[in-house]
């Protein structure tokens, strides 16, 4: 999500503390009937692939990237350690190009070998080579831009502006800010050939959230738990972040109590992983210009607070997590940041581990 100038985000900031007064608490009165959710099952991913690769051939244009890859330090030892718990710092790496289309990376998952998938809010997936016995990122990565319903590629920030990203047996579900939907493509079979195929589109006043949903603060996280796709909102509401179920009539519901403790840090990015829900906050102070990162784990009715981290912090803007799960039990986690294509900010690759987790 690119970031507004100074004066709108001050603006925005006096708006979002009066509203929060107004809406502060989980959505009032009795919950809603929720809609029958959206399953996922093999057969629902192959219609989605021939629905999204009609053609025969097997995939499409994908642009080579030759990266810049620095490594990254997250800060001194002791700052780590006062802003982790439960987590290790395993490296970071700031990931750069003279490609003007790579950035804006706001979404991010694994694929099946380790190799790491990314969304760009610009409307493209890209792959980034990651070696996952020595632990760090290859340097040739590829890029391929996303289509719309009939082929033809995404254009615009009102169409392109894709924030979140699931991946399940070569299908990648997309989810969009501004025009708010999901999508899903099938990136395994066809590649830079894959079509949209639309799963939901979000009411900009959703079912069970009780406001309305600004332009630019919508689906920023996507996870599929227990074969169900919920769609978090960078949304507070009483401190909580939303997390609503794309439902199987193609709406998505808030009024289910998917809901995740944001502690007031708001909602960027999800990922499940052996059924825990690991979740993303950012919160960015206009004032100070600086960046609180926060990473949360839920499991069963817990929460946890893994990672809290601020200045003097090396940080910029993560919006994106994904989840590689260990032999020994623990879990990788990987962050990845927006530079919202400025030459002020960085795509930076943070990975941690769990710690006693197991």
């Amino acid at each position: 999500m690119r970031r507004m100038p100074r004066s709108r985000l001050l603006s925005g900031l006096l708006v979002g503390i009066l509203l929060g007064a107004c809406t502060a608490g989980s959505p009032s009165g009795p919950p809603a009937p929720e809609a029958a959710p959206w399953v996922y099952t093999p057969e629902k991913a192959r219609e989605i692939a021939d629905q999204s690769c009609p053609g025969s051939e097997p995939a499409g244009f994908a642009m080579s990237v030759l990266l810049n890859v620095q490594p990254v330090d997250l800060g001194k030892a002791a700052d780590k350690a006062k802003a982790l718990d439960g987590l290790i710092f395993r490296g970071g790496w700031s990931l750069d190009t003279s490609l003007a289309s790579f950035g804006g990376l706001s979404g991010l998952d694994i694929l099946p070998g380790g190799d790491l998938l990314a969304v760009s809010d610009a409307g493209a997936l890209v792959h980034l080579p990651f070696d996952q016995a020595a632990l760090e990122p290859q340097t040739q990565a590829t890029l391929t831009y996303l289509k719309d319903q009939d082929g033809d590629m995404l254009t615009g920030k009102a169409e392109g502006d894709a924030e979140g990203l699931q991946l399940r047996d070569g299908i990648a579900f997309v989810s969009f800010e501004r025009n708010h939907r999901i999508e899903a493509y099938g990136y395994e079979r066809c590649g830079g050939n894959a079509r949209a195929v639309r799963i939901a589109s979000m009411d900009p006043r959703p079912a069970g959230l009780d406001r309305g949903i600004s332009q630019n603060s919508g689906a920023e996280a996507l996870a599929m738990v227990d074969d169900s796709l919920l769609v978090g909102l960078e949304t507070l509401v009483g401190g909580q972040g939303p997390l609503g179920r794309v439902t199987e009539d193609g709406g998505v519901s808030f009024s289910a109590n998917h809901w995740v403790n944001a502690e007031g840090t708001p909602l960027v990015g999800a990922d499940e992983a052996e059924g825990r829900l690991y979740t993303l906050h950012r919160a960015y102070n206009p004032l100070t210009r600086q960046n609180t990162i926060a990473i949360r784990v839920r499991e069963g009715g817990e929460s946890r607070t893994l990672a809290f981290m601020r200045a003097p912090l090396t940080l910029d803007n993560f919006e994106a997590v994904a989840v590689w799960p260990l032999e020994t039990g623990e879990h990788r986690i990987f962050i990845l940041s927006d530079n919202n294509f400025s030459d002020n900010q960085r795509t930076l690759l943070y990975v941690f581990e769990t710690e006693g987790l197991s």
